[in-house]
């Protein structure tokens, strides 16, 4: 109607896009680590000092420090100029006139060592102990020979000459007599311990005429002739520790002879002919050990207590004799009122002398009595309710039952560890409640009489038995923590347990799979060891 088409619009075009920011350089790819890992033959051990690289080596075990030595000559020569302990196979044909000398040379700075040789083989002599004494003699402090049959005394002689700086020697089942340990003693000046044991020239020796100015510790053990060391007991004005174990002879006149003013603190006597006079006429001590002596007494017993106010451990293995009972203990709860500790095996003590004890001792910690007939479960209260100060409970092959055992939930409230061995009154159920009344904290070790159970807390430490060798000839010298530890033994009746019935058929069983087991090929079973 007059009017002119319109022109068709046109879209506005979209606006160009912002620009994008340059791109960033992308990163390298990661690096293979065996890219990164060094070349063979690079130590990096290289830079570290002898002295720091001796360090690292002392604190290994033997073991680690011999494999530690098979890595490189550099290892092999820090790991033997470190090394303070030798042990050495001394069998004749293995430490030759030739191969010693190398072997003393690779190890310089060895001061205890120890010559060892099995009784049937033939041993060195006294030329390998002159080229010991040449090569370490000087640095000495500690030397150990073992089955050394083929020495003599001239051959001991020229050892102590170089090894003047020697602080402990001891020697077993050697075939040289008193002349070498006077010879030792004589050059010697520094030696501090002494022990002796089945030396076989003792026979026909004359008493030594020498003493020992340091000696601290004597031990001699099952020795014929013995009392010719008698000077070094009596002498020796430091002497501290006298051990005289299975030695033949009548030993009350050497200790009849020990001066009042010595410094004797410890004694240990087992399987010894030795009456009431010798042990009366000991004064001071603070360890005592009484292990099958049989004719020691109560006397003997009460006169050593009343002249040792500061006795802290006493040991008595009575040996079923009957000769020490309620006297010489109440003669002990009178007069050492430092008593800690306490062991009575096959002693037959009642609750008379154990409150004396418990009234008088008020630091008695540790408590072991075995194979006791008159034991039983007064006793057993009577502990509970006196001996407030106590820790360590050990009680084996007693009369004793469920109702004394249960006082122990009542009293004591310091014990932290009780064990139970051979008790036939005694059941699992009583060691259970034992434990729970004390939320735990308790550790209970109980075996029943035929040793197959065991009860402990979870937490306590695995520690080995306090009286497991009670009926051998070797009291345990240290009860300050093995009482209370898990021991595996078989009944009262000598019938194997069935934890060890079991574990025989389970080790049986595995050996015969073993036995038939494919060995792969191309295996190599060879080993090393220096």
């Amino acid at each position: 109607m007059g009017q002119c088409p319109s022109a068709p619009r046109r879209r506005k075009p979209p606006p160009p896009p912002p620009p994008s920011p340059p791109a960033a350089a992308a990163p390298p790819p990661p690096r293979l680590l065996l890219e990164e890992a060094p070349a063979e033959g690079v130590d990096h051990t290289a830079d570290l000092p002898e002295e720091l690289l001796a360090l690292v080596f002392s604190l290994l075990g033997s073991g680690d420090r011999k494999r530690c030595s098979l890595v490189c000559r550099r290892w092999l020569a820090a790991e033997a100029a470190s090394r303070l302990r030798l042990a050495l196979d001394a069998r004749a044909p293995l430490l030759s006139p030739a191969a010693l000398p190398r072997l003393l040379d690779r190890f310089p700075a060895v001061s205890k060592l120890a010559l060892k040789c099995d009784r049937r083989a033939e041993s060195v002599g006294d030329a390998a102990l002159a080229l010991v004494a040449a090569r370490l003699g000087p640095g000495l402090r500690r030397l150990k020979l073992r089955a050394l049959r083929a020495v003599t005394d001239d051959g001991v002689a020229a050892l102590a000459a170089r090894a003047a700086g020697l602080r402990k020697l001891s020697v077993g089942s050697c075939a040289f007599g008193a002349k070498g340990i006077e010879a030792v003693l004589r050059s010697c000046a520094s030696l501090e311990e002494l022990s002796i044991k089945r030396l076989r020239g003792l026979a026909d020796s004359e008493p030594l005429a020498v003493s020992g100015p340091r000696l601290q510790s004597l031990s001699l053990k099952e020795l014929y002739n013995g009392q010719c060391f008698a000077s070094l007991i009596t002498h020796s004005p430091n002497l501290k520790t006298l051990k005289i174990i299975r030695c033949s002879g009548d030993w009350d006149p050497v200790l009849q002879a020990v001066p009042r003013e010595a410094l004797l603190t410890e004694l240990h006597l087992e399987k010894l002919q030795v009456s009431d006079r010798g042990v009366a006429a000991l004064c001071g001590l603070e360890v005592l050990y009484l292990a099958k002596v049989p004719e020691v007494t109560d006397v003997g017993l009460a006169a050593v207590a009343a002249r040792s106010p500061r006795l802290r451990k006493l040991h008595v293995d009575g040996w079923k004799a009957n000769r020490i009972g309620d006297r010489g203990l109440a003669a002990v709860a009178h007069k050492c009122a430092s008593l800690q500790e306490l062991v009575l095996i096959g002693v037959n003590l009642t609750s008379a002398s154990i409150e004396l004890i418990a009234a008088n001792c008020p630091t008695l910690e540790r408590l072991a009595l075995c194979g006791s007939d008159t034991f039983g479960d007064a006793e057993m209260a009577c502990v509970a309710a006196k001996c407030a100060a106590l820790r360590k409970l050990c009680i084996k092959a007693c009369p004793v039952s469920d109702v004394g055992m249960d006082k122990l939930a009542e009293g004591c409230p310091r014990l932290v560890k009780v064990k139970v061995k051979k008790c036939r009154g005694v059941t699992s159920e009583c060691a259970e409640r034992l434990r729970a009344s004390r939320h735990g904290a308790l550790s209970v070790n109980f075996d029943t009489p035929g040793g197959a159970g065991e009860l402990q807390d979870a937490r306590s430490v695995d520690e080995s038995g306090a009286l497991d060798n009670a009926g051998s000839d070797v009291l345990p010298e240290d009860l300050d923590d093995r009482i209370g530890g898990p021991d595996i033994s078989s009944g009262s009746s000598g019938r194997p347990s069935r934890w060890k019935a079991r574990m025989g058929s389970l080790i049986s069983r595995s050996l015969s799979v073993s036995m038939f087991r494919m060995r792969p090929s191309g295996a190599c079973y060879t080993s090393h060891e220096s």
